[in-house]
């Protein structure tokens, strides 16, 4: 599933490919990864530029030059390509953008989870779909003041995009893991040190994965990621790992490590 690191990705690659370009046609294959009319979508797109991107968690907006956004949510599969030839669109292709260098932008979703609407502005879009402070750009006394007098289990807490957007499953399981916190410790019940440590090991998995443009293979031995999907059996035994059920959702400990 495209994480923040992987979005930030896709919005360098957007940026490369598209950003500054004029779009001069939009295809919508498949209308139900439109949040908005394929109609809508074209009237609002066709002959505007694309100015700027920004992102928030595991959301990419992208500035029109007549005003407003255009939204992207990638779901569990969504990607973008960009090519020259039009047969050569790739596989699983549901919006077609062509622009005026001569090349298309293809917004790829094979189970079709995957959104494209429209926006007035970042704040409408943010509040909306409550969405709290993107997770590599909030700043240590906003993360303090969003968990101040917060109840919850950890683990679901974090990953409540109105908590921080963009923190997933293992990016969650791999800040506590890090941090030597087990997921079903309560947020009221960490010490400042706790909080404090949790922030600066969620900033540091994530700066190091969108530098290695999520490259896992190269993810430093220290993640617990390089574990928890390794082929290599002895590597996964080198760790107490345990998995247990938090949230609803499968969850990686290292048991001696995190105690609760």
């Amino acid at each position: 599933m495209p994480e923040l690191p992987e979005v930030a990705t896709y919005q360098k690659f957007f940026n490369m490919t598209a950003t500054g370009r004029k779009v001069t046609g939009v295809e919508v294959i498949e209308p139900r990864v439109v949040t908005v009319s394929p109609e809508e979508l074209q009237q609002s797109v066709v002959g505007q530029r694309w100015e700027e991107t920004q992102r928030i968690g595991k959301h990419l907006l992208v500035k029109l030059s007549g005003g407003g956004w255009m939204t992207m949510h990638f779901g569990m599969t969504g990607s973008l390509r960009s090519f020259k030839d039009q047969e050569d669109a790739p596989r699983f292709t549901k919006v077609l953008f062509a622009l005026d260098d001569g090349f298309f932008l293809a917004f790829r979703c094979p189970r079709i989870l995957g959104r494209i609407g429209l926006t007035e502005s970042l704040s409408t879009y943010q509040k909306d779909k409550k969405l709290g402070p993107d997770a590599l750009t909030v700043s240590w006394k906003e993360f303090q003041e969003i968990l101040d007098g917060r109840t919850g289990l950890i683990k679901p807490l974090l990953m409540n995009q109105s908590t921080v957007a963009g923190l997933g499953n293992w990016i969650v399981d791999d800040i506590l893991y890090q941090a030597g916190i087990h997921p079903e410790c309560r947020a009221n019940e960490l010490s400042d040190a706790k909080v404090q440590s949790i922030f600066d090991k969620m900033k540091y998995i994530l700066k190091t994965a969108v530098e290695l443009e999520s490259r896992y293979e190269d993810f430093p031995d220290e993640f617990l990621v390089t574990y928890r999907w390794s082929k290599n059996q002895h590597r996964q035994e080198e760790i107490n790992l345990e998995i247990l059920k938090v949230g609803g959702r499968s969850t990686y400990i290292d048991a001696e490590r995190q105690r609760l």
